[in-house]
């Protein structure tokens, strides 16, 4: 959904310019293994906008085994349209179907818990005990999850449209919007569910929030298709002062950072949509880095781009979404910490985001 996906589409259609058309019988989910004692990395596919074929993979690194579409394996039926992101809070999962306007919520062995309506979901974060916000694209609310209850509670409304990536500190949640007209974070106090302030950043449009070893705040933010160039702020959350910021060329587009596991470094996507080699791998910097860095530490080839990446926690691994254009099942790549090639693996269409499990 939005103005990445929309560039996305246009770049798949490059590829298919130069692929014959070919016709495959629809693949059988594979049946779900036994995860006892097993680190789990579920791989979110978003698949291709208006087809309805996401799907949610499960790959066991001790195991070397990937299990594809697990979700259909249990309950038979198709996931949804754009399948955005996935947490678990308690002993639930909570699935955002973006494009399908529903939160869906899992048991342990993947079964249907229930279906939550929310317009354009696209992140939950869990905020208190029993309690979560949900994101939503083209809207300027946070929905509210009573998760003990399992009902959608409410809302709080924010002062620009797209709500996104969001961050909790002590009883505060930090959450962007992805709008062109927008310069700040939002300050939710969690306790009573009401916007409590703004913080002004370098940028336009911000997308992520991330939380570093030093509790300090960095804010993604830019939306290059509309004339936003792309920015890092780090910002103290206690007095709302900007630290440090970063400023992107004008054609770097980057997008679904992360945070290592000790949390003083960044990495992040940055794609080239046009085919071309300059601003198109995976990035990596220090939250001390006085620049951004100008060389990818994993580089992409020309005619591709990578869409997710995800850091695993028990190793370090770099795990990384090649989705192919969106025109065919995507895989993932595994890197070591030092950027060595590890394996790589097959998943649905449009790798987009990781969760990781212990």
């Amino acid at each position: 959904m939005g103005g990445k996906n929309c560039k996305a589409i246009a770049f798949s259609l490059l590829l298919l310019s130069g692929l014959s058309a070919c016709k495959k019988e629809p693949s059988t989910p594979a049946p779900v293994p036994e995860t006892e004692g097993q680190r789990k990395v579920f791989v979110v596919c978003e698949g291709a906008f208006g087809n309805g074929n996401s799907s949610l993979s499960l790959y066991l690194p001790q195991k070397d085994s990937v299990y594809e579409d697990i979700f259909k394996a249990v309950n038979g039926t198709e996931l949804g349209d754009v399948f955005q992101s996935m947490t678990r809070i308690g002993d639930l999962y909570y699935l955002c179907l973006n494009n399908s306007d529903k939160v869906l919520s899992l048991n342990s062995d993947f079964t249907i818990n229930k279906y939550h309506t929310v317009p354009k979901p696209r992140y939950v974060q869990q905020v208190s005990a029993g309690k979560a916000y949900i994101t939503s694209m083209y809207h300027n609310r946070v929905y509210i999850l009573n998760s003990a209850a399992q009902t959608v509670a409410g809302y709080i409304e924010l002062g620009g449209m797209n709500t996104e990536g969001m961050a909790v500190l002590g009883e505060k949640a930090y959450v962007s919007t992805w709008d062109t007209a927008v310069n700040k974070i939002y300050v939710i106090n969690t306790t009573t569910d009401a916007l409590a302030d703004s913080i002004t950043i370098a940028g336009y449009a911000p997308q992520e929030v991330l939380v570093d070893k030093e509790q300090k705040l960095w804010v993604l933010s830019g939306n290059v298709a509309k004339g936003k160039p792309a920015a890092w702020t780090r910002l103290d959350p206690e007095t709302g002062g900007i630290i440090k910021s970063y400023h992107f060329p004008a054609t770097a587009d980057p997008l679904h950072p992360v945070m290592n596991n000790t949390k003083d470094t960044l990495y992040f996507i940055e794609v080239n949509y046009n085919g071309g080699s300059e601003h198109n791998g995976i990035y990596r910097m220090s939250i001390n880095d006085a620049m951004l860095p100008t060389v990818p530490f994993i580089g992409a080839q020309q005619f591709q781009y990578y869409w997710g990446l995800g850091i695993e926690p028990v190793t370090g691994d770099i795990y990384v979404g090649d989705p192919k254009g969106f025109i065919q099942k995507g895989s993932v790549k595994v890197y070591s910490p030092d950027g060595t090639k590890k394996t790589e693996f097959p998943v649905g269409v449009g790798p987009g985001h990781f969760y990781f499990e212990q």
